[in-house]
């Protein structure tokens, strides 16, 4: 019988059958080794996530340790106290080490920020965390993987918030205040450096500086004392606000806006060099633009920062545009909603002069002092400053207060007479006769005029009282740079300033239980010529203060409430001056003269400017919206608002590695 043979076709069946099983196998193996793989790969990534986490949250720490006033030997621990808290809950069941005291970096990159692989780097207000974990393969080792490194980067970068006001540097500058001693006693007639000490603020000049110590930190905030360690912070003040105009009477109270800048260059009533941000336009309304600027004060300002400010020549973006003082309200009320007693903020530092483009100014001490005889010719200096676009010349003169009908001016008290005259500024004016001859005690005001012709005719007036005999019982308006303001010629508008006197007894205008009288007037803008000198427009419409007159004793303050018509003016600025006048209880006279600004219908300005000299921090001892945010400095004052050493006002920002 012949052998049975299989046909060739049954033999290629069998064959492919064999081939498909190898395919298979192949391909089984090949799919468990890429889902082990995608395993692994799962198991890295949301370990790398814990990681980058764990990272952001110790960086962030170590800034926020840095910002409270800790050393970089306790922010490190701070960073490392949260990693090893995060490090606890690792994902992968592998706890990672902590940095290693010594970091790591990338080969060949030794001591490169950019290049940690491992550590914690704390160099100035940079912070940069690094962090590993090495996790091994689970299925990954079927295909010969064994472990792999897992990373995490972190850099934080603490910076200025940028908040939309600016404080001033001076009060009655330049100094000095003949007499004045340690500590000193807050007058705020005195000449002041708010960023000293409140002890010191008062010695000195602007450009005399060494009796002066810069303001500390110190002690915590203590609320029912706010003022209880005047040898480190300085002097309480209005940081914006009802009291926190600037020296020469200008509408600004610390409100400035910060997407208005560089005023470099212009002419009268226009800034042509304006640089504008975040949406802000030149048709931009007050309200609105208010508006904007005190919403940053919640949101955080997103730019641009302040660069570092300079001197000779100003960095023009460090000239920033002002609000009127009638829209501090908004600014107030955007503090209070995020600040309490207590906080820390850093803001920007102006001289205490608010500029115009093209324009000058006068510093000039409010308060000045001498004896009933006495010959202090060439003892008094005042600064003439100026903005880039200005060229000209100042003529600077002084006259009586016309309207006191006891002021010793051209009798007693010699008329002062100004050097040089012209002055070009930025210089300095000595007054070269300033004395007296058995001149009665009293405080007596006179007026310093500044005058140029050219770019265009710029007079500015300055109030400034002559304190003969050290007369100490005093009082002190608040209202200078008062703006009342009406949208429409026939208006009427309203506005409000203080006038107190000393809680100290021996300083008190009168003592308590013997209140004397204070007489307010309204009247017209200073002139050399006594004929029109306090004489009210011509058109005004009714005018009123309440209370024109009242008693005043120790530690009181009267609100006074001004009211004024336009009648039949057409629109413009007009100046004004409120007199307030009485006898101390020691029968001498006390007269001082506040400038006020009626404004009708001319919108906001775009020539008005500060100069931001530098930036310090400062502590908030009060806030009362209806008044003014109040504080006081706890640093000196530095260039560059990102300085280290200005981080407790500072806030902590998450930024790209490189």
């Amino acid at each position: 019988m012949a052998a049975f043979r299989p046909s060739g076709r049954r033999r290629a069946r069998r064959s492919d059958a064999g081939q498909v099983l190898v395919i298979f196998a192949v391909s089984i193996t090949v799919l468990f080794a890429a889902a082990g793989l995608a395993f692994d790969i799962g198991r890295f990534y949301s370990e790398r996530r814990f990681l980058q986490n764990a990272a952001d949250a110790a960086a962030l720490a170590a800034a926020s340790a840095l910002i409270r006033g800790e050393t970089v030997a306790q922010a490190d621990a701070e960073a490392r106290d949260i990693l090893t808290r995060n490090f606890m809950s690792s994902p992968s069941g592998v706890t990672p080490a902590l940095p290693p005291v010594t970091p790591v970096y990338a080969t060949g990159h030794s001591g490169d920020p950019s290049y940690l692989l491992n550590g914690i780097l704390i160099n100035g207000n940079d912070i940069r965390v690094a962090v590993q974990n090495t996790l091994g393969y689970t299925f990954g080792r079927v295909v010969g993987l064994d472990q792999n490194t897992i990373g995490g980067q972190a850099r934080v970068k603490t910076n200025g918030y940028g908040l939309p006001i600016a404080v001033r540097h001076y009060i009655n500058a330049p100094g000095p205040t003949t007499g004045a001693t340690q500590p000193c006693d807050g007058d705020v007639h005195d000449f002041q450096d708010l960023l000293s000490t409140a002890d010191t603020s008062c010695l000195g000049s602007v450009a005399s500086t060494s009796l002066r110590n810069q303001a500390a930190v110190g002690s915590d905030f203590n609320a029912l004392n706010p003022n209880d360690d005047t040898s480190h912070h300085g002097p309480i003040i209005q940081l914006v606000g009802q009291g926190a105009q600037s020296s020469n009477s200008s509408s600004f109270r610390g409100f400035v806006a910060l997407d208005i800048r560089d005023f470099s260059a212009g002419t009268s009533g226009n800034a042509a060099s304006n640089i504008y941000y975040n949406g802000v336009t030149t048709g931009m309304g007050a309200n609105t633009l208010a508006a904007l600027e005190a919403g940053w004060v919640a949101n955080g300002y997103p730019g641009p920062a302040f660069p570092p400010a300079t001197t000779n020549p100003v960095n023009f973006n460090d000239q920033v545009g002002i609000l009127d003082g009638t829209k501090s309200g908004i600014i107030m009320t955007a503090i209070a909603n995020r600040f309490r007693p207590g906080d820390e903020i850093l803001a920007s530092v102006y001289s205490g002069t608010v500029m115009t483009i093209p324009d000058f100014a006068l510093a000039v001490g409010s308060t000045q002092t001498i004896g009933t005889t006495e010959n202090r010719n060439g003892a008094v200096t005042m600064s003439a400053t100026k903005n880039a676009s200005f060229a000209g010349t100042v003529t600077a003169v002084a006259f009586a207060d016309y309207g006191d009908p006891t002021s010793p001016y051209g009798t007693t008290l010699s008329p002062i007479t100004l050097t040089p005259t012209p002055a070009t500024p930025p210089t300095t004016i000595t007054w070269a006769t300033f004395n007296t001859t058995a001149s009665p005690a009293g405080i007596h005001t006179i007026w310093i005029q500044g005058h140029s012709p050219s770019p265009y005719l710029t007079d500015h007036y300055y109030p400034v009282a002559i304190n003969i005999g050290g007369v100490s019982r005093d009082f002190a308006p608040t209202g200078a740079g008062l703006m009342v303001s009406i949208p429409t010629t026939g208006a009427t508008g309203t506005g409000s300033f203080s006038i107190g006197t000393s809680g100290n007894g021996s300083l008190a205008f009168a003592p308590t239980g013997s209140p004397q009288t204070i007489t307010l007037t309204l009247e017209g803008p200073p002139n050399a010529d006594p004929a029109v000198s306090g004489v009210l427009p011509t058109g005004i419409g009714a005018t009123s203060l309440t209370p024109s007159s009242f008693p005043l004793s120790k530690g009181i303050t009267q609100t006074i409430n001004v009211s004024i018509n336009g009648g039949s003016l057409v629109p413009g600025e007009y100046p004004l001056t409120i007199r307030a006048t009485g006898t101390n209880s020691d029968g001498q006279t006390v007269t001082r003269l506040i400038p006020i600004v009626f404004d009708i219908a001319t919108g906001s300005s775009g020539t008005q400017y500060v100069d931001v000299t530098g930036f310090a921090l400062f502590r908030i001892t009060n806030i009362d919206i209806s008044n003014s945010i109040d504080g006081y400095a706890i640093s000196g004052m530095y260039t560059d608002p990102n300085d280290p050493a200005l981080r407790r006002g500072q806030v902590a920002r998450l930024v790209p590695w490189n």
